[in-house]
């Protein structure tokens, strides 16, 4: 089964990877937060929904970084191989 990364360098297969493990961990940590508040409504839980907020801003700033190189690699390469 492939899943389309074979084309891909390897720093673009490790990003990926990161950012599945994040995404992954991100949902079960607030599906188990979820279940805690339908369960035992009383237990204080905002500490555990900052930590989760906090994960998903850094996640966004990782993939906003990520964007950015990489289109300041594309915009490098076009401008080496046409100039105007």
């Amino acid at each position: 089964m492939k899943l389309g990364l074979a084309g891909r360098p390897t720093a673009d297969v490790l990003l990926i990877m990161i950012a599945g493990t994040i995404c992954f961990t991100v949902i079960m940590s607030g599906g188990t937060v979820a279940v805690i508040e339908i369960i035992h409504p009383e237990v204080d839980t905002s500490q555990a929904f900052a930590a989760i907020s906090d994960v998903i801003n850094t996640l966004i700033g990782l993939l906003a970084g990520f964007l950015a190189g990489r289109t300041e690699g594309t915009m490098r390469e076009r401008e080496r191989t046409d100039p105007k």
